[in-house]
């Protein structure tokens, strides 16, 4: 039974608040703590952290649980989501009731903590997702936008946070990135499931991949452009476009595999160990590059 909820709860998918952490590492703050870790401001910081991403990591969970149970008729019909707990009814409508509950307290408990500007975004990326389990996940295009902006949110949420503004530049990559990662899940959707009830006509598997070639080619020009002309331009990040742009290839590569779970970034993240060696290297030079590590 625990181990049900756990997967219903869906916690790999928490990868994607890491988002929230972005702002701070490319922000001032990231020298401050790093060369006084121990001091009270870079605690403080660090808690407001850990609080950011846990609350959005909860209210997700919160929102997948919702959307499984709104669409478990349909999902038991699925062959491969008729084996989520709530479609195959090892945890039945009392157990997800209490699980969203539970869920949306931890995070509002966690938000008390933090400015209100952030448990304004965290209130509009909740409605936004109950707006998009209820209609606009059926709404073509639409869609993808709404699971782009709630990536979105967690750049702007990180930001709040920490009392700072989130770079332009930084919104502008997370949001075309953030695309491709959508028009990625569609595509991967329409090859392996039944095809969505869809308003205003279906994707093509030819429109996804012509989408996610435009996505991915705003992606890279959008940081390339960054990393010339963002707050870090002087710290030669420019050094690091190439492996953003091996890493937007190695999702190429991946979009006919068949063993995927749900075609979910997450699970790409955590399946393909190519993907996590050019992501851990993109890291670490970043913060090589800002800390002037060499």
């Amino acid at each position: 039974m625990v181990r049900d909820y756990i997967k219903q709860l869906r916690v790999y998918q928490w990868t994607k608040s890491g988002f929230v952490v972005m702002p701070f590492v490319f922000s001032d703050y990231l020298p401050v703590v790093v060369s006084n870790p121990f001091s009270a401001g870079a605690l403080e910081l660090l808690f407001k952290l850990a609080a950011a991403f846990f609350a959005f990591s909860t209210l997700a969970s919160s929102v997948y649980v919702f959307n499984d149970y709104r669409d478990r008729h349909q999902d038991a019909l699925d062959s491969r989501k008729k084996h989520r707990p709530i479609a195959s009814g090892r945890i039945g409508p009392a157990g997800a009731i209490a699980a969203i509950v539970i869920l949306v307290g931890t995070s509002a408990t966690l938000a008390s903590f933090l400015p209100i500007t952030f448990r304004i975004i965290l209130s509009i990326y909740l409605i936004q997702n109950i707006f998009y389990t209820w209609l606009g996940k059926r709404i073509l295009l639409i869609d993808v936008f709404m699971i782009s902006l709630g990536f979105v949110f967690r750049v702007l949420a990180g930001a709040a946070a920490l009392g700072i503004a989130a770079s332009p530049w930084l919104l502008s990559c997370t949001l075309f990135l953030s695309l491709f990662l959508g028009f990625f899940k569609r595509y991967y959707e329409l090859r392996t499931s039944p095809p969505e009830i869809m308003i205003g006509g279906q994707y093509t598997a030819e429109s996804l991949k012509n989408f996610l070639s435009i996505t991915a080619s705003l992606s890279v020009m959008n940081y390339a452009v960054y990393t010339l002309e963002g707050r870090y331009a002087g710290e030669k990040l420019y050094w690091t476009i190439p492996l953003v742009v091996l890493g937007i290839f190695r999702y190429y590569t991946l979009m006919d595999r068949p063993e995927l779970e749900d075609g979910n970034p997450s699970d790409v993240l955590l399946t393909d160990k190519f993907l996590i060696a050019v992501i851990g290297c993109w890291v670490l030079s970043c913060a090589a590059l800002i800390l002037h590590i060499a």
